[in-house]
């Protein structure tokens, strides 16, 4: 009777642990994961029910390749519709000369005497001091430039825009000689014509008469 019992007790704990066995692995299919994440240069992790591993990660590359490929092209129809609008240039370099009674080159004279610059660069004539102006003086600077003439013992800012050679006075004291020259650019434009109004120019002064052909004359 007393191994009797024990045979049944003995089948009971089989049977208890086969239920066991066969509900954990239902419970663990019905709880496997549905998707796959896949990172490059790693395993990937998770399986879809029933999909095999290679099937898988062969859609998620391809959904990947289908996003870039998708944002590439919004990118180049963006692109296409941009227009790019030129930076417009800084404007020139300024320059300054002052007005002196005495100068480097003896008394009443613009410093520095010659100056070079580039087209769209400016001038400012600085009054150092006072009782002197900076006028252009007709005939001697490039066709199409536009003269100036400043007021006395005031500055002025001019910017040149043509090519050429131009000559300018202190009108109060062109007599004494006190005359300037600033070349643009290519100063050939006008140097010949420039030259020619030099010479009867130089008649008018009472002093210093070959200080305007030194000038002209360095340009060489």
């Amino acid at each position: 009777m007393v191994y009797w019992k024990i045979l049944v007790f003995i089948m009971f704990g089989i049977w208890t642990l086969g239920f066991k066995s066969a509900f954990a692995q239902s419970v663990a299919e019905n709880i496997r994961p549905i998707g796959q994440l896949c990172v490059a240069g790693q395993t990937c992790v998770g399986a879809q029910a029933d999909v095999p591993d290679g099937l898988m990660a062969a859609d998620v590359t391809n959904a990947s390749i289908e996003s870039q490929s998708g944002a590439l092209n919004a990118a180049e129809s963006a692109g296409d519709s941009v227009e790019i609008t030129p930076v417009a240039s800084s404007s020139g370099e300024t320059h300054e000369v002052q007005m002196r009674n005495q100068g480097s080159d003896g008394v009443m004279v613009f410093e520095p005497s010659v100056l070079s610059v580039r087209v769209g660069d400016s001038v400012t004539f600085k009054a150092t001091d006072a009782g002197h102006n900076s006028a252009s003086i007709e005939g001697m600077i490039p066709s199409g430039a536009e003269s100036w003439d400043g007021g006395m013992s005031q500055d002025i800012t001019i910017t040149f825009t043509e090519e050429g050679t131009y000559v300018y006075q202190c009108t109060p004291h062109l007599m004494m000689a006190m005359v300037g020259v600033i070349t643009v650019g290519d100063l050939d434009k006008n140097f010949q014509e420039v030259e020619a109004v030099a010479a009867d120019k130089k008649s008018e002064f009472v002093m210093e008469q070959g200080r305007l052909d030194s000038y002209l004359q360095s340009l060489r």
